[in-house]
């Protein structure tokens, strides 16, 4: 019964739940919560994005992380420098998932692959006016979207001057707001502390998204700058960076009850839905997806099998589809567990009402036209997830867009295409020497054309679907895939001399996959244009459902948040256990013996051997926790988080790091999709970090340059 009536608090009442990734502007209007909630500092410290401690966090593409010392060292996950870093310096001899990783000096420290960024956000800026200067004579949805393209161009341009800084325009509420959003850019980072995998995912995918957990989920990057301070690419010429503040870390840890915050780079969440868009993911969606990534998982497997090359080349790929398969499965179930459906059928029933007696006829219009384009596109959209599946072919597809492109004036080539993303893309195109395998490749994408084959002729590309003739048997499709892949640009350094090459030297190519994208090139710039007019009209129905939603929201006395877009975000709320059945409590911190008693002496429960040692010795340092009884490891706190916040720093109230998060639970996971009052966080402890640097890695390097509360 506690469950049931958890899904129907009433709105107001959730914002004590802890809801909320809120913009740092936003602080103040929660000042009232955050004082409840333990945190008794002037709440302006926390609504500035460049000062102390925002200014410490940063984003590493993907991830969140933190300053953590005046010489541009920086905490985040370990699970965040797994492909960059560690499978980028990795090879069958020198593993360093065995092994680990500690440079005992600067000259130690391993570089990064080509593209890996730091980005450090140095301003904010409301734009709306610019970005939808003109869309108001606009004839159609497409034009629409052209305009505010080249108007996002034009800002963009302008804003990045200097090669050391990477301007964004971000869309907030569904394009009611738009911000240019500033960063310094730095591009030499280099590992300087990973532990082994046995410590660093201790527990692998059987424990992804579960508690109690026993991870040393950790890792340290540096950042570099050339000798004037300029961003550079990596050369041992380069500097450590300094930065203007920097997180101290807390040797003392956090307590049961005690506030704690992350600040971070969410990257995106799907609060503000529709009930269409939540019905279907919930009685279709989510089954869909975790069938495409269950078998993802299995090619992998079976593609990889016996050869240890591969499977490292592919390990970053299937690791990624099997925390994706546990969490949206987990999801799924979550749905049921807190009858999300007929919750929020509710809700949406209350907000109709509203939407009844307070709305226009144009807004009810446009409310309506919005939830019949969602049924239409559904379906498509599913079909489309079959479509891209060869990344040789999207390799070189981008390769031949590129050239294309390159023949315009800067300023008229599509978004990904101008000159500022032309080292982006060589970059990727260099990642294919330590993720792709032709053959591979190759195996995965014939089985996704047997599912995309099986969708109705009106939901395929048809030039696509022709070229490959999926319409005739199985064998005249694997002979068709056999000749693209015969290709001599399988191999990653015949890609990088295709992309030196303009359009007419690639054109003039009789090599089988060039070919084969010269067939598809025109209606995947179609069907480009054709997205791109749906997301423009979408995208406008969308921001009179926001639009209502907010008066809705208003009328309830609730302030409303902008779904996370990988801009920087505030969460905040208290380290705390959990009681999901009766009988059944989760305590809110792990602790070393925990890793003892998991221990099985093979993966992913083999801890190693001198970790082990230490445990049974109790030599538990400086960071033994007297409520724990142990050195704690894992702890859970009701702070909302989503992708992206992988890695952020969890501080407590004198703004000192005390965790990096990196996980939900399994039983909560759906509140990243839903919010929910139960959902916890789970982060490693600031004392564990410590305790593996000074005991198990005997880092005193690492340690001297750190300040630590002790």
């Amino acid at each position: 019964m506690r469950l049931i009536f958890s899904a129907l608090i009433s709105l107001p009442l959730l914002l004590l739940a802890r809801e909320g990734m809120w913009e740092p502007h936003q602080m103040p209007l929660l000042k009232k919560e955050l004082r409840a909630a333990g945190f008794n500092k002037n709440v302006n410290s926390i609504s500035d994005l460049f000062e102390f401690p925002m200014n410490a966090i940063v984003s590493i593409g993907g991830c969140s992380a933190a300053f953590i010392s005046p010489n541009g060292l920086i905490a985040t996950n370990y699970h965040c420098v797994e492909g960059s870093y560690l499978q980028y310096n990795s090879t069958k001899e020198d593993d360093l998932f065995a092994t680990g990783f500690t440079a005992v000096n600067y000259e130690d420290e391993k570089p990064s692959a080509p593209g890996s960024r730091v980005y450090i956000t140095t301003s904010s800026t409301e734009i709306t006016d610019q970005v939808l200067a003109g869309t108001e004579e606009a004839d159609d949805y497409a034009s629409k979207a052209e305009i505010i393209e080249q108007n996002s161009k034009n800002i963009v341009s302008d804003c990045e001057k200097d090669s050391n800084i990477r301007c964004r325009v971000r869309s907030f509420f569904s394009g009611e707001t738009y911000k240019l959003e500033v960063q310094t850019v730095i591009k030499d980072v280099r590992l300087v502390y990973a532990p082994s995998s046995s410590i660093g995912e201790y527990g692998g995918e059987i424990d992804n998204w579960m508690y109690p957990r026993h991870t040393g989920d950790f890792a340290l990057l540096r950042a570099y700058v050339a000798p004037d301070g300029s961003s550079k690419e990596f050369d041992q010429a380069n500097v450590p960076f300094n930065p203007e503040t920097y997180l101290k870390i807390s040797a003392k840890g956090v307590s049961d009850g005690e506030f704690v915050m992350v600040i971070g780079y969410p990257g995106s969440t799907n609060r503000l839905q529709t009930f269409a868009e939540i019905n279907y993911d919930l009685t279709q969606g989510f089954a869909r997806s975790i069938e495409f990534l269950k078998r993802g998982i299995e090619l992998i497997e079976e593609n990889t099998k016996g050869d240890e090359a591969a499977t490292l080349k592919y390990r970053g790929l299937k690791s990624g589809y099997e925390n994706y398969y546990k969490k949206i499965a987990g999801q799924f179930e979550g749905s049921k567990r807190f009858n999300l459906l007929d919750s929020e059928q509710m809700k949406w029933d209350e907000f109709m009402r509203h939407v009844e007696g307070n709305a226009t006829p144009a807004e009810k219009n446009d409310l309506a036209a919005l939830l019949d384009l969602i049924k239409e596109q559904q379906d498509r959209y599913l079909a489309e997830r079959y479509y891209g599946n060869s990344s040789l072919i999207s390799y070189v597809f981008r390769i031949y867009k590129n050239a294309d492109e390159r023949r315009k004036p800067n300023e008229e080539r599509d978004s990904g295409y101008q000159e500022r993303d032309q080292n982006r893309i060589k970059n990727s195109i260099r990642s294919a020497q330590y993720r792709f395998e032709a053959k591979i490749d190759k195996a995965i994408f014939l089985d996704r054309l047997q599912t995309y084959k099986a969708f109705d002729e009106d939901l395929r590309r048809p030039e696509f679907s022709r070229a490959l003739k999926l319409d005739g048997s199985h064998e005249e499709t694997l002979a068709v895939v056999d000749k693209i892949y015969s290709s001599e640009f399988t191999d990653p350094t015949k890609m990088l001399e295709l992309f030196e090459k303009s359009f007419e030297e690639i054109t003039a190519s009789k090599d089988p996959l060039i070919n084969f994208i010269e067939s598809i090139y025109a209606e995947s710039k179609e069907y480009e244009k054709q997205y791109d007019a749906e997301r423009a009209e979408r995208q406008k129905l969308r921001s009179t459902f926001i639009k209502l939603s907010k008066d809705y929201y208003k009328k309830i006395n609730k302030p409303l948040y902008a779904d996370a877009n990988g801009t920087l975000r505030v969460t905040y709320g208290n380290v705390m256990g959990l009681e999901l059945q009766d009988g059944i409590a989760y305590k809110p911190f792990t602790s070393l013996e925990g890793i003892l008693e998991k221990h099985q002496g093979e993966t992913p429960f083999d801890a190693p051997e001198n970790l082990r040692t230490l445990i049974q010795e109790q030599d538990y340092g400086t960071y033994f926790a007297k409520d724990v009884g142990s050195v704690p490891v894992n702890f859970i706190s009701d702070l909302d988080i989503t992708n992206g916040n992988s890695g952020s720093a969890t501080i407590n109230k004198d703004f000192e790091l005390v965790g990096l998060a990196f996980d939900g639970m399994i039983e909560t996971i759906i509140s990243d999709y839903k919010y929910i009052p139960e959902a916890r966080t789970i982060s490693v402890d600031s004392r564990y970090l410590l305790w593996n640097l000074e005991k198990v890695a005997e880092a005193k390097n690492i340690l001297a340059e750190i300040d630590i509360v002790r």
